[in-house]
């Protein structure tokens, strides 16, 4: 987990139309992959891009410089403390069309030099060390990753790639026994957030949320198991715990949606995306785009900005703008954003019974003052 303590004002104006839902209150494959010089020696598979090393010498040793995670015939990671040689045919950190890749803190390591390529490669650099090395292998390194989070200066970043499997993540609580830390699937690295089908109990994580401030950006990956539950149901993977201006305490609802059952018209099994907020004890409000989505067991990016100051919203899904508002400072109606929010969480919800349930996971949690995007 990566924490920064610090943040600032983001503005983003959008549209958005009416929410009209029942009440939902709930305050309550991997592909292996290998890869090694033309004359490296035992190389090592990975998941979801993670490919390894030679021997002694030659991608990045197992006994020295370690092997990160690549994908198919591409590149590999930075290790945590090993070195990196240079790319090339004969035992160096990367094979034929791979990627040199340097440790985090090795004495090869360049703070930012990069190594040579090998044959259709592309290069790069480790950081805190000296130079880029030119044959390989540190010494007593560990497998690095692809996570979403290491080097990144972000106010709140979550790979679960150092979380022990069945376990959540330190700093986070677990809310629901279906929550927890699996290596079946995952977006980058080799783990994620698992979270287990159940017809509507809370699967969730949970931690302070007052570092966020009032104006932050929100970045989640997330991918959902199909064939998804044939049931009408309003769910949630991002919400926010804070004192509304106007309403009170509520459960403010960024990255929310709502699935229709196959035989509605029209929509039939396709979800939409909302910004929804429970006034905790009361009613509940929102804004919301058209059904125009579908869980499709693939991974995709979901993003937010939101901001008090303005009472702004806006979300993005894999990158690209869907809807959002901006009121204008002062202005709460259908937005009611808090000039502070006390607690995140981040998982599946259903506020309607949807058996047999949702399987899904969710991998590199991001927030900042600025816009991380889904790279």
């Amino acid at each position: 987990m990566i924490l920064k303590a610090s943040w600032k004002n983001a503005l983003v104006a959008g549209s958005a139309v009416l929410l009209a839902i029942p009440s939902c209150n709930g305050d309550t494959g991997p592909v292996d992959a290998t890869t090694a010089g033309t004359s490296g020696q035992s190389a090592q598979g990975g998941k979801s891009g993670g490919a390894g090393a030679g021997v002694g010498g030659a991608s990045a040793g197992n006994g020295g410089g370690t092997a990160g995670a690549a994908s198919g015939n591409g590149g590999a990671g930075a290790g945590t403390s090993g070195t990196a040689g240079s790319a090339g045919k004969g035992g160096a950190s990367a094979g034929t069309a791979g990627i040199a890749a340097a440790g985090v803190s090795g004495a090869d390591a360049s703070g930012g030099s990069i190594g040579d390529a090998g044959d259709g490669g592309s290069t790069a650099a480790g950081r805190g060390g000296s130079s880029a090395g030119s044959a390989g292998a540190g010494t007593s390194g560990s497998g690095g990753t692809t996570g979403g989070c290491a080097g990144r200066d972000l106010i709140l970043c979550e790979d679960f790639e150092s979380t022990d499997l069945g376990d959540v993540p330190d700093g986070w609580e677990r809310r629901g026994d279906l929550a927890h830390v699996a290596d079946d699937e995952a977006h980058g690295g080799e783990r994620s957030l698992k979270l287990d089908p159940e017809d509507n109990a809370e699967r969730r994580i949970a931690r302070d949320a007052t570092v966020l401030g009032s104006a932050h950006w929100g970045r989640i990956h997330y991918k959902v198991q199909t064939p998804v539950p044939d049931a009408f149901v309003h769910s949630t993977m991002v919400s926010l715990i804070g004192e509304g201006p106007d309403n009170g305490r509520s459960d403010y609802r960024p990255i929310d949606t709502v699935k229709q059952a196959i035989d509605t018209p029209d929509v039939g099994g396709r979800h939409n995306w909302i910004y929804n907020v429970q006034i905790i004890g009361g009613s509940e409000f929102g804004r919301e785009t058209s059904y125009d989505y579908t869980f499709d067991g693939e991974w995709h990016c979901a993003e937010y900005q939101i901001d008090a100051s303005d009472q702004s919203y806006t979300f993005y899904w894999d990158g690209e703008e869907q809807f959002g508002f901006t009121n204008g400072a002062g202005n709460y109606n259908r937005s009611d954003i808090p000039d502070e929010f006390e607690e995140l969480r981040v998982g599946w919800i259903n506020y309607q019974s949807a058996p047999p349930g949702f399987t899904v996971w969710i991998d590199d949690i991001a927030f900042d003052d600025a816009r991380i995007g889904c790279d």
